[in-house]
């Protein structure tokens, strides 16, 4: 849903592109090689710590870009282990969200974790634009049918086909099947400052922004402008239903309500976290700080990459050409979801980076996380901005040569560009003034009656072009396809014309 004119996105995404005449000019960044000044002196790396409270903050110590990497990605494992903590857990009507139980040894699984008990998006959305409940309160309706039960696992909400498709560009793209012909289900959550500055923004804010009339793009509203320290995630589920136990036990698992849009019933099944987006607003990067997880079985490693996992892989089958499948038609009312859908081939496209690498070996082998389901996960990417927000790491042209920039079970289609990182793709909300935030826009009410006539102008325009081709049919830059699929979209859909 595009809501008006794109006046920030020339200057947020990192390739050179022209849209409505405006054209970015190539920003430099600082050298990635310290000054030999500084060599003999530099920052210790950070040490990896297992503990339940995550850094405030990234206080990256050198000057150049790049080699400030291991203290982003260390800032991003402080975040997982902190979110994926054993939660504390109480009875109502006032309850315990949000906290860890510093009782319990991490990797712990026994009761919910963490992020699990942060406010989902369908507490936010409820019917008839009805106000939210207080943040420690469950006092609000299932997507399920009756009231919320405490600690719940919902993977469904008030709109029946949210959650099926993956998104990209503030759009729904399509359906990703593993290989157990499960759709993969995605859940939105977000921490308490974020959830109370939407329910209760105040001025210079009309009122609440679970409500279109109050977002920007409607009269006067003003940009949005998140709290600081306001934290969100996406996760990303594999239903793991006919997954043998050895497979299972290599997951983080646990039991979630699935939400049948055409029955309208909910079926408590097993499902297994295959990614994690978290995406942080911190003091320093206003912009926030965008991580991404996966688990180390969602797809084989490729040159570049030590091998993690030997399969079998979650949405991978290595007896079958290594070509990443097209992408689908999104799921809709018009496009219900089917018994024993075709699994999707998913191929990572570009290497995860060597520090980045390191960094998970580091943790994945620590005291605390080695021997437990989280030992299994790896992050595949930190991004942070730069250049006073105007551009970002990793870009156009950092690192050199180009490593991974997507999640495979999150941004399956938008691996090969800068064009289409968590920024870029996010840019598109910072220019509608809703501070990078899509989530808001989609689900606020009221959405159309008809998800059928809301099909993607993106969608649409990227279906002739033949973006979902492995690294062998690439163009040498491997970008050509994501530049042309933007620019005919931008040329057919104009600002300020959605």
């Amino acid at each position: 849903m595009i809501r008006k004119s794109f006046p920030l996105l020339c200057s947020v995404l990192a390739l050179s592109l022209s849209i409505g005449g405006c054209k970015q000019e190539e920003t430099t960044t600082p050298s990635t090689a310290a000054p030999e000044s500084l060599a003999k002196s530099a920052p210790t790396p950070p040490v990896p710590t297992v503990s339940p409270t995550m850094l405030p903050d990234v206080n990256p110590p050198l000057p150049g870009v790049e080699e400030n990497l291991p203290w982003f990605d260390d800032f991003s494992w402080r975040e997982f282990i902190a979110l994926t903590w054993p939660a504390q857990t109480s009875g109502g009507p006032s309850y315990t969200r949000g906290v860890p139980n510093t009782t319990k040894p991490y990797g712990d699984v026994s009761g919910p974790l963490v992020f699990a008990t942060w406010k989902n998006d369908y507490e936010l959305f409820l019917p008839n634009g009805d106000p939210p409940a207080p943040w420690n309160s469950y006092a609000s309706p299932s997507p399920c049918g009756g009231s919320l039960q405490p600690y719940p696992v919902i993977l469904g909400s008030f709109n029946k086909y949210h959650g099926f498709n993956e998104a990209a560009f503030g759009v729904d793209t399509g359906p990703l099947i593993s290989q157990n012909k499960q759709y993969t289900r995605y859940q939105t959550a977000m921490n308490e400052p974020q959830y109370n500055f939407i329910i209760n923004p105040g001025s210079p804010y009309p009122g609440p922004l679970y409500l279109v009339k109050n977002l920007p793009g409607t009269g006067t509203n003003p940009p949005l402008k998140f709290t600081t320290g306001s934290i969100e995630i996406k996760a990303a589920w594999r239903v793991l239903t006919n997954v043998p136990a050895a497979q299972r036990a290599r997951y983080y698992v646990t039991s979630a309500q699935l939400l049948d849009p055409v029955t309208g019933r909910c079926t408590a099944t097993d499902v297994g976290l295959a990614g994690l987006h978290i995406v942080n607003k911190t003091a320093k990067f206003p912009n926030w700080v965008w991580s991404t997880f996966e688990q180390v079985d969602n797809v084989p490693a490729i040159a570049g990459e030590t091998p993690v996992s030997s399969g079998p892989y979650g949405y991978n089958d290595p007896s079958q050409p290594q070509k990443l499948s097209k992408v689908g038609q999104p799921i809709d009312k018009c496009n219900p979801p089917v018994a024993n859908p075709t699994p999707t081939q998913v191929i990572r496209l570009q290497p995860i980076n060597k520090s980045t690498q390191n960094t998970n070996n580091a943790y994945r082998n620590l005291a605390g996380v080695k021997g437990t389901v989280w030992e299994n996960y790896q992050l595949t990417l930190t991004q942070w901005p730069i250049n006073n927000g105007t551009d970002t790491f990793p870009n156009a042209t950092t690192p050199a040569p180009p490593t991974n920039t997507a999640n495979t079970v999150a941004e399956t289609w938008y691996q090969k560009s800068s064009l289409t990182t968590c920024m870029a793709c996010h840019a598109i909300s910072q220019a509608q003034g809703d501070d990078f935030v899509f989530f808001l826009p989609l689900g606020a009410y009221p959405q159309p009656d008809d998800p059928c006539k809301a099909v993607s102008a993106f969608t649409k325009a990227q279906k002739p072009i033949p973006m979902a081709k492995g690294p062998e049919a690439a163009a040498p830059d491997g970008q050509d396809k994501v530049v042309e699929s933007l620019q005919k979209f931008f040329k057919e859909h104009p600002p300020g014309n959605e």
